[in-house]
């Protein structure tokens, strides 16, 4: 005879909490509209209320088992950003840009290295930890900017700047990481093999991909074929890229470079496009919030705090030098090394390869970059918006 509770019990099938992460998120982005928050601050907030650590409504197991909306967001994400790399648009802002980057990058990680070894960590951790620091959040920064339609030079280079600075972020961390592979049994060769190996076939597939992309895109009968081309190419470049150990963030950037400048309907689809990504994006921030550890805050202490001043002093300190050195706007000096403070998908992914590689510098890792991400994620999207308002590139603002 059967037990009369096994009639009750069922297994919710995994498209179910992929539904409600997105009905939640979107809720979650009208009240923080609502309340003059941007909608991304909403939909963090959401999956941190519905995640682990507060009422529990998702599993970090259900959580994970949502790894290819990551992918998906992330993908689609970069290759945005690399669209951003016009050929006529880098001439214009090429020197200025690149300037602002190593500025800021430099500054991030001489400030960050200093301030952990002051407290009391070893020298190669806290470098790597400099390098993993100089990563922005592309995706929190574009939704942003997206949402209150900010246009300008402004938006322009934050965007840009951006982009450069996650690949930035990516060289040096692998150098440095490499070079730490030596204190271990892997030799010389290997250790300089590997960034070489990783950098290289990343920028080989994105290229690769983004040239199949325009040159199919002159066959095409209609937009909606070529949405489902770009679509298929975040998918591929992405799992080629996992499947091969290389940077899949790096190489949809490289991808949507490519495709941006040898495209002729790359406007009218990114146009299309945006159509597409919502949902998805939804869903990737709400993942985003339920992934926050809030069990890591504690595991900040002396070393976190230097971390969170560091990092944000770095980022403003190098820009404002640079911006005052080369005479760039005031705008730029005084508010876009602010405004470039976020941070979170690229920081992760790199922390995740610490971990897979070295568990004894992951465990260091780990907590300070998530429960570092956990703030910056929270009050970063706030703070876009903010800059953005004040430096006019936003004209009205419904509240």
């Amino acid at each position: 005879m059967l037990e009369s509770q096994s009639i009750f019990e069922f297994t919710l099938h995994y498209l179910a909490p992929v539904g409600a992460v997105m009905l939640l998120g979107l809720l979650g982005g009208k009240i923080a509209r609502k309340i003059g928050l941007p909608k991304v601050t909403g939909y963090i907030i959401t999956g941190l209320l519905i995640g682990p650590s507060v009422f529990s409504l998702i599993s970090f197991e259900t959580v994970k088992s949502m790894s290819l909306i990551n992918d998906i967001a992330l993908g689609l994400i970069l290759f945005a950003i690399g669209g951003s790399f016009e050929i006529h648009h880098i001439r214009t802002i090429g020197r200025k840009v690149l300037w602002l980057t190593l500025g800021q990058s430099l500054g991030v990680m001489l400030f960050v290295t200093g301030s952990l070894y002051a407290v009391g960590m070893d020298l190669y951790t806290a470098t790597l930890i400099g390098t993993i620091a100089i990563a922005t959040a592309p995706a929190a920064t574009l939704l942003v900017v997206r949402e209150f339609q900010a246009k300008g030079d402004f938006t322009d280079t934050m965007i840009t700047v951006v982009g450069t600075s996650n690949v930035v972020c990516i060289l040096a961390f692998e150098l440095v990481f490499g070079i730490g592979q030596l204190q271990k049994d892997t030799g010389f060769f290997m250790a300089l093999l590997g960034p070489l190996y990783e950098i290289g076939g990343s920028l080989v597939i994105g290229f690769g991909l983004g040239y199949l992309i325009a040159k199919w895109e002159q066959h095409v009968e209609d937009q909606a074929e070529m949405l489902m081309i770009i679509l298929a190419g975040v998918l591929l470049v992405t799992g080629l890229s996992r499947t091969l150990g290389l940077q899949p963030l790096f190489a949809a950037l490289i991808m949507g470079a490519v495709t941006t400048n040898l495209s002729l309907m790359h406007r009218l689809v990114y146009a299309e496009l945006r159509g597409v990504e919502q949902p998805i994006y939804i869903a990737f921030f709400v993942i985003a919030g339920a992934s926050l550890h809030l069990e890591f805050l504690p595991a900040l202490g002396l070393a976190g705090f230097a971390y969170l001043i560091a990092r944000v002093a770095g980022k403003a300190l190098g820009i404002y030098v640079i911006a005052r050195w080369k005479k760039y706007s005031p705008d730029v000096a005084n508010y876009l090394g602010i405004g470039i403070v976020v941070q979170a998908g690229v920081a992760i992914g790199l922390v995740e390869n610490v971990s897979e590689v070295n568990p004894e510098l992951g465990a260091i890792v780990t907590p300070l970059i998530l429960a570092s991400i956990l703030i910056y994620e929270t009050f970063g999207p706030p703070l876009i918006k903010y800059v953005l308002i004040k430096v006019g590139d936003v004209k009205a603002v419904e509240e």
